[in-house]
């Protein structure tokens, strides 16, 4: 196969695998969780647009090629997984996530953030 074909069955490989005996949506979701908390999906996304945003630039990213292609496989994996899991209507709340403690810091984090936006420029009526 050419080499140029190659990261291409990266990114197809999530739409085959659902269909092995073996396949489980909730345990894709939960690696997917395990393997990235949302600190470090923020920071791959920043990595993939600053790389988009200068194409054709001699720039440095976070992430190399590899990096980037297998992160976005694995997100492909987790989105494809709940879409599984929404058009069967499993229960996601059976979803367990080794990472909530670290989300949820985050999500607080913003929250306060967020807060601290809305006091000092409040919404208009």
């Amino acid at each position: 196969m050419k080499a140029i074909y190659e990261d291409l069955l990266h990114l197809d490989r999530p739409f085959y695998e659902i269909h092995e005996d073996s396949y489980d949506p909730l345990k894709c979701i939960e690696s997917f969780w395990g393997n990235y908390p949302l600190a470090t999906i923020r920071e791959n996304l920043y990595a993939l647009d600053l790389r988009c945003r200068t194409l054709g630039e001699a720039t440095e990213s976070k992430l190399d090629a590899v990096q980037q292609t297998l992160f976005l496989a694995d997100m492909l994996r987790a989105l494809i997984a709940y879409f599984l899991m929404h058009s069967r209507q499993f229960a996601i709340n059976e979803i367990r996530l080794s990472t909530l403690e670290i989300n949820m810091q985050e999500i607080q984090l913003t929250k306060k953030i967020s807060d601290f936006f809305q006091s000092i420029n409040p919404p208009k009526p």
